[in-house]
C-alpha cells in the first residue's frame, strides 16, 4: 500500500500550482475542485483518532507486502525446498492472475453499496482471509512431495495475494476519497499512511531474519514469525474499519463510471494516451520490488552475511523516509517530471559508485544510499502520477474512469512484481545455485551482483524514458481550470 502514498497529495499540490501560476477566480476552482469548499459536508476536518486509525491500515499492508516480496522466495528456496526456476516461475503467474483480479475486484468495489459504505466493506471481510492465507503461504507441509509442495504454494500465493490482498489494498486506496473532500484532510492522512508503510516496510526487512533466527531458524522460525506479522495486520486492518466513516457520495449523478457498461469504459480507458506510459512506468518500477528478494541472496553471498540485509533495506529505505517531506515543495515548484529525470540521474550515479567493487560493504553503502536518494522522486510522485493521467482523461472525454485506472495501474504493478521475482529463480537457476553449498560458485554471485546492482540501473534509465515523454504538466493548469468549472456546473437530475 505504501507506494500509492502521494496520490493524494497530488491533488492539493495541482490546485497549488493552478492557483500559483494563474491568480484568477478559475484557477481558485481548482482548489475547490479537490474538496476545499467549505460548504461541502463531506468536507470537514478529521479528528486525531480517525486519522489515526486509517493510517495504521498501511502496516497491517506492508507487513504482509513487504514478508512476501522480500523473502517469499527465500523462504521457499531455502526452508520449503522448492528450486529456485519453479519458486520464480509460480511467482509471476501467480502475478499475472493478481493483475487480472485487480481489475476484477475495482470494478465490483465501484459497483457496491452498502450501510457501511462501498470500501469499507471489503476491508472487513477481506482481512480475516488476507492474514489466514498469508501464515499458511510460509507454512508448506514438509511431508507433501515436490509436486506437491509446488501446487501448495502457488494456490496459497494466489489466494493470498490474488484474492485477499488485492480486495483489501484497492478498498483501503478508494477509502482515501471518500473518507473526506477535503484536500487538506486527505494530505494529512496521506502522510500519516506514508509514515506507517514507511516504518513498517524497515521494520520488515530489517527484523525478519534475526527474529527468524531467535526462534530456533527453519520452518518453525518462520512461522513464529509470520503469525506474528498476521496478527498485527489483522488487528490494524481492523482498526480501519471500526474507526473511519465513508461520508463522501458523487458530486454528478449522471456522470458516474458505475452507470457506464465495462465496454465503454475500457474504450475511454484506452483512449487515453498517457495511460500506456503510466502503466509501463508501474510495470519497470514493480519490476524491482519484485526482485528485490535478490538482496538476501546478495547479503549471504556477495557480503558473506544474511544479516547485512537489514542494513542494506535501512539504507535503502531510510531516504524516503526524509525526503518524503521535502518532495511537496520541490514538486509544486517543478512539477513531477524534472524531479523524476533528475532523480534518475541520481540513481545512476550511485549504481556506479556500487559497482566499483560489489563486495566492499563501504562502497555497496555508499552507492546504496545515493541510489535510494535518486528513487525519492519516483516513489513520492507516481502515484500522483496516476491521478494526473486519470485527470486527463477525464479531460479529454467527460467521463472520470478512477477505479479502473488505478486498478489497471496496479495491475502493472502485479504483472512487473512477478516478472521480477520470476527473474530471481530462473537467473539463480540458471546460474545454479545450491540452497545447501557453504559458498556459491562465480556464476551464482554475479548473477546476484547483477540482479541486486545492475538491474536497478537498468529500469532507471527505462523509467527516464517514460518520464520523458509523460507531459501532462505542460498542459496541466488549463486541464484543473476546465475540470473545476465542469465540477461546479449544476447537478443533473436524470439518470
Amino acid at each position: 500500500m505504501a507506494k500509492d502514498a502521494a496520490q493524494t497529495s497530488g491533488e492539493q499540490l495541482r490546485a497549488a500550482v493552478a492557483m500559483t501560476n494563474e491568480e484568477s477566480a478559475t484557477a481558485a476552482l481548482a482548489a475547490v475542485g479537490v474538496g476545499e469548499d467549505t460548504q461541502d459536508p463531506a468536507g470537514g476536518r478529521l479528528n486525531i483518532r480517525e486519522r489515526l486509525a486509517y493510517g495504521v491500515g498501511d502496516i497491517g499492508g506492508n507487513l504482509i507486502f513487504g514478508a512476501i516480496t522480500s523473502f517469499l522466495l527465500f523462504y521457499l528456496t531455502d526452508t520449503a525446498g522448492i528450486g529456485p526456476a519453479i519458486a520464480g516461475t509460480m511467482l509471476l503467474f501467480g502475478r499475472i492472475l493478481d493483475g487480472t483480479m485487480d481489475l476484477i475486484v475495482g470494478t465490483l468495489i465501484d459497483k457496491t453499496s452498502t450501510r457501511w459504505g462501498k470500501a469499507r466493506p471489503w476491508i472487513l471481510f477481506s482481512a480475516p482471509f488476507l492474514v489466514a492465507t498469508f501464515v499458511l503461504l510460509f507454512n508448506v507441509p514438509q511431508g507433501l512431495d515436490k509436486t506437491g509442495k509446488e501446487i501448495y504454494a502457488f494456490v496459497f500465493y494466489f489466494f493470498c495475494l490474488g484474492v485477499g490482498f488485492v480486495a483489501s489494498n484497492l478498498a483501503y486506496h478508494t477509502l482515501l476519497s471518500v473518507i473526506t473532500s477535503s484536500s487538506k484532510m486527505r494530505v494529512s492522512l496521506t502522510v500519516i499512511r506514508t509514515v506507517c508503510a514507511l516504518v513498517a516496510g524497515m521494520a520488515v526487512n530489517i527484523i525478519t531474519i534475526p527474529v527468524v533466527s531467535s526462534f530456533g531458524g527453519g520452518q518453525s522460525g518462520w512461522s513464529l514469525t509470520i503469525l506474528i506479522y498476521g496478527a498485527i495486520s489483522l488487528i490494524t486492518l481492523l482498526v480501519v474499519f471500526f474507526g473511519t466513516k465513508e461520508r463522501v457520495k458523487p458530486a454528478r449523478d449522471a456522470d458516474r463510471s458505475a452507470k457506464r457498461p465495462l465496454r465503454q469504459l475500457l474504450k475511454i480507458l484506452l483512449s487515453n494516451r498517457y495511460f500506456y506510459l503510466g502503466f509501463a512506468f508501474f510495470f519497470f518500477v514493480y519490476i524491482l520490488s519484485g526482485s528485490a528478494g535478490a538482496g538476501i541472496y546478495f547479503a549471504k553471498d556477495v557480503l558473506g552475511d544474511p544479516n547485512l540485509y537489514s542494513l542494506l533495506s535501512f539504507v535503502s529505505l531510510a531516504p524516503l523516509i526524509i525526503g518524503i517531506w521535502f518532495m511537496p515543495v520541490i514538486i509544486g515548484r517543478w512539477g513531477k517530471r524534472v524531479p523524476m529525470l533528475v532523480g534518475v540521474a541520481i540513481t545512476l550515479v550511485g549504481a556506479g559508485i556500487t559497482f566499483i567493487d560489489p563486495s566492499n560493504l563501504t562502497l555497496v553503502l555508499t552507492g546504496s544510499l545515493i541510489r535510494a536518494i535518486g528513487g525519492v522522486p519516483a516513489a513520492a510522485a507516481m502515484f500522483a502520477l496516476i491521478a494526473d493521467i486519470v485527470d486527463y482523461g477525464e479531460w479529454k472525454s467527460g467521463v472520470r474512469v478512477d477505479g479502473m485506472t488505478y486498478a489497471a495501474a496496479t495491475a502493472g504493478q502485479n504483472f512487473g512484481a512477478g516478472l521480477g521475482a520470476a527473474l530471481v529463480g530462473w537467473l539463480l537457476a540458471a546460474g545454479q545455485y545450491d540452497p545447501s553449498a557453504a559458498t556459491q560458485p562465480s556464476s551464482v554471485t554475479s548473477i546476484e551482483v547483477f540482479l541486486y546492482l545492475g538491474l536497478p540501473a537498468i529500469i532507471a534509465v527505462i523509467q527516464g524514458a517514460i518520464v520523458y515523454f509523460i507531459k501532462i504538466d505542460k498542459t496541466m493548469s488549463q486541464m484543473q481550470r476546465d475540470l473545476a468549472a465542469r465540477r461546479l456546473e449544476p447537478a443533473e437530475t436524470g439518470n
